[in-house]
């Protein structure tokens, strides 16, 4: 398919969406004047499928660029990603049918901006011709019971639950193994299947579960099975991809046992891939107004199942394996504009973690280096500046700095992969009046990775010392702009 075509059936099925956000606001118009002639109120006469249906528009605009001149002595290590786009998703929700079932649609799409040659894997435009897109990412029905949703078809999968008061979430922003993935700013995973959410005792619980047995990667425009959609995702065109993952059955609970404190687990099982367990304690010591200490650790375990595609190459099936992490985090704000932070870990010896269905509940995300390798021992200081105190409304600055090192491939000491350090900053702006521009949100994001020291190359068979930067800049602004 043709750029032009590609984007004329964007077009057109934008226009689909926007019929159907068109048909809920008429349908609550007509309703309304019926309503009138009978002399009845709208509020109790029109049905609620139309009176809470809602339809938008979520905007986005981003861009993404890094690269690396690499080191002439390995070979493969220079590259450079980039890529800009405008689009996100139309959306339209209806209201509930007999207070149980409602329905919702969503159009992922992106036109191109910028779409540098030669330049793919930016995770905004498609790839690998770095064309603009769209597609159906959400068509789902919702059944709700009580505090108990069930939903059924395309759909975003979230289950973060936040600590109350305190500042920083995005080190752990899918906070499951299956999520968002809402990283690069413009649209994020989605999956097909069956999931639930519900609360209880007092709503001092929430746990999920489900389901899924497809996915649809951020810049895809379609649903793949899940080695292939999540996984092997460098390799083109996707009709070359080997392997297959039937599905993924998943369940998970958050805790609050108290006011200050939170307990995380969760368990995932992927077919011919691997089962994950994870387990994560938060605690907040209040202070006086809004200052606080927070302290938390985590743990994770991974173990490959049936064929383990994912020490394997192009679907063949792969050697098994298992491996675990254990991570400590923590956080303060002991004036109201400054929020340091320290998280820091060590990964077993015998295999990476992997995360291919979210960003992971990971404390060890940087933007750059996004799981720990084999042996890593891991650590990240950072400290958030909050503008907004100081009477700049909505303005705030991150700035970390991490190291990862005693690195190796798959749990092979005789492998090394060369150390980690990077520097990562992000500005960011948020609109703190009413109106239109309520909520619109841009940020600046810069990041450099320096790799430095002993490093396997697989094309020469043999381990070469390396020092090389890795560079990465990116843009991005949103704002959700509701029809009704």
């Amino acid at each position: 398919m043709q750029r032009g075509e590609t984007q004329g059936g964007a077009l057109a099925a934008i226009g689909r969406v926007k019929a159907i956000a068109a048909a809920l606001l008429l349908g609550a118009a007509a309703a309304s004047a019926q309503a009138a002639e009978t002399g009845a109120t709208a509020t109790n006469e029109v049905h609620p499928f139309w009176r809470d249906a809602t339809a938008g528009y979520f905007f986005r605009a981003a861009s993404f660029d890094r690269w690396s001149d690499g080191d002439p002595n390995l070979p493969g290590s220079k590259f450079k990603w980039a890529g800009a786009g405008l689009g996100a998703f139309l959306f339209a929700d209806t209201g509930e049918i007999g207070e149980m079932l409602s329905f919702r649609a969503a159009y992922n799409f992106v036109a191109p901006l910028w779409s540098p040659e030669g330049n793919q894997f930016n995770f905004i435009l498609k790839d690998p011709d770095q064309s603009g897109y769209g597609v159906f990412g959400e068509l789902n029905a919702r059944l709700r019971l009580g505090s108990n949703s069930i939903v059924i078809g395309r759909q975003t999968i979230r289950n973060q639950w936040f600590m109350d008061g305190v500042y920083r979430f995005f080190n752990k922003l899918d906070q499951s193994m299956i999520g968002a993935r809402d990283i690069r700013n413009m649209n994020w995973l989605t999956f097909e299947g069956i999931t639930l959410q519900g609360r209880a005792f007092d709503e001092s619980v929430r746990y999920y579960g489900g389901y899924v047995n497809r996915i649809k990667q951020v810049n895809e425009d379609q649903f793949l099975n899940l080695y292939q959609g999540a996984w092997n995702v460098f390799l083109y065109p996707t009709s070359a991809r080997g392997g297959d993952s039937d599905g993924m059955a998943y369940l998970g609970m958050n805790w609050k046992p108290t006011e200050n404190s939170m307990v995380s687990t969760s368990y995932h099982n992927v077919q011919n891939m691997l089962n994950m367990f994870y387990i994560d304690y938060d605690y907040v010591f209040r202070m006086e107004g809004t200052q606080y200490f927070r302290a938390a650790a985590q743990w994770m375990y991974q173990e490959s199942n049936g064929d383990s595609l994912m020490r394997g190459a192009n679907g063949a099936p792969g050697p098994s394996f298992n491996t675990n992490y254990g991570g400590i985090y923590l956080e303060a704000r002991p004036v109201p504009w400054w929020i340091p932070y320290f998280a820091a870990g060590i990964t077993s010896d015998r295999n990476q973690i992997y995360s291919p269905f979210s960003l992971g509940p990971s404390y060890l995300i940087q933007r750059i280096g996004e799981n720990s390798l084999a042996g890593e021992r891991t650590w990240i200081l950072g400290t958030t500046l909050d503008f907004t105190t100081l009477g700049l409304n909505g303005l705030s600055f991150d700035v970390s700095y991490g190291s990862r090192t005693h690195r190796n491939v798959n749990g092979n000491p005789n492998l090394p992969v060369a150390d980690w350090y990077e520097t990562a900053t992000d500005l960011i702006y948020v609109f703190p009046q009413d109106g239109f521009f309520k909520n619109l949100r841009a940020r600046a994001r810069w990041a450099r990775a320096i790799q430095k020291g002993e490093n396997w190359s697989a094309t020469s068979n043999s381990i070469v010392y390396v020092d090389f930067p890795t560079t990465d800049v990116r843009f991005d602004i949103q704002l959700n702009i509701p029809f009704r």
